[in-house]
């Protein structure tokens, strides 16, 4: 049996597969699995749509870190001379009604726009994440009570109770960071509960445990690590929603206040004069689809290369 295995091993070397002859499984079997990350980057990499929303998102985190080297003009200076002119040489955009560069202030407002965009979700991912792994790995009555808090909150329309929680607290950028961190935190937390909880089965888990693991070794060390993923992708998927209701709120005078630049706010000014001076209005409403657009993209690609279930 050996010297016919020896020989079957010496025809298959010897023989010669033509590429027409190899089957897409034998390909897929044949290339090397690089991890869990390489393959998700991989996946994304292949996605050209993702890959130029990606272009578009770092392009705008350049442009905020550099707009005072990127803006032409102070995005506060005043010029009643000016004010309301269309696109020229000297300001591509055009003025706002005190004479102010719009192209500068719309450099600005990136600024804004994603620092409430990432503060926010730093905030909600932590009171969510928190939350969920406490509710997934005790239940009983810690599950029960923290569901219930997850249902309360989520029982409100987001921007109404977006509204309430900046009157409340007045208007401000600190206020908006944190109004929004206390309206999203609940889809951190139901999906990490039901993460932690299938977890918390798993026979590395309970092995830690019988071991004499404590609480939070088991939770930081063990169940948080496997839901890193769900976390960036909810993060990613998170930063749209939350620029859009802070433009929301600037818009109806709750959000960002004057002079800071803020998209929704330059919006709410421009809408009296929107029959006769259009370029006001247009260009923040653009900017605001730009970049919810690429981060929505980003993640629906990011979700799809990260998702196992998707794996071929």
């Amino acid at each position: 049996m050996r010297i016919n295995m020896e020989r079957n091993r010496e025809r298959i070397d010897t023989e010669q597969v033509t590429p027409e002859q190899v089957t897409p499984e034998q390909l897929t079997a044949e290339q090397p699995s690089g991890g869990f990350w390489s393959d998700s980057l991989r996946r994304l990499g292949g996605n050209h749509l993702v890959l130029t929303a990606a272009g578009i998102l770092v392009l705008l985190v350049a442009v905020a870190v550099l707009a005072p080297l990127i803006a032409p003009y102070d995005p506060a200076y005043q010029s009643l001379a000016d004010s309301l002119q269309g696109p020229s040489r000297g300001h591509l955009l055009g003025t706002d009604e005190f004479g102010r560069d719009i192209l500068s202030r719309i450099v600005y407002g990136t600024r804004i726009s994603l620092s409430v965009g990432l503060i926010s979700q730093a905030i909600a991912c932590c009171i969510g994440v928190f939350m969920g792994a406490l509710a997934g790995y005790y239940g009983g009555l810690t599950d029960t009570f923290i569901s219930r808090t997850i249902e309360i909150f989520s029982a409100f329309p987001e921007l109404l109770f977006a509204i309430g929680i900046m009157f409340v607290l007045g208007p401000g950028v600190i206020n908006v960071f944190i109004a929004l961190g206390l309206l999203s935190w609940t889809h951190y937390a139901r999906l990490i509960r039901g993460q932690v909880m299938q977890l918390r089965e798993t026979e590395y888990t309970q092995a830690c445990i019988v071991c004499g693991g404590s609480d939070a070794r088991v939770i930081l060390r063990h169940l948080l690590p496997n839901c890193f993923s769900i976390i960036i992708v909810l993060v990613t998927l998170g930063i749209p929603g939350a620029i859009l209701t802070e433009a929301s709120l600037s818009y109806i005078g709750l959000g960002v206040q004057p002079p800071t630049a803020s998209w929704g706010q330059m919006i709410s000014t421009a809408q009296q004069y929107i029959s006769f001076y259009p370029y006001y209005s247009v260009a923040p409403g653009l900017a605001i689809i730009v970049t919810v657009l690429s981060f929505n993209i980003f993640g629906d690609g990011l979700r799809d290369a990260i998702d196992p279930r998707l794996r071929r």
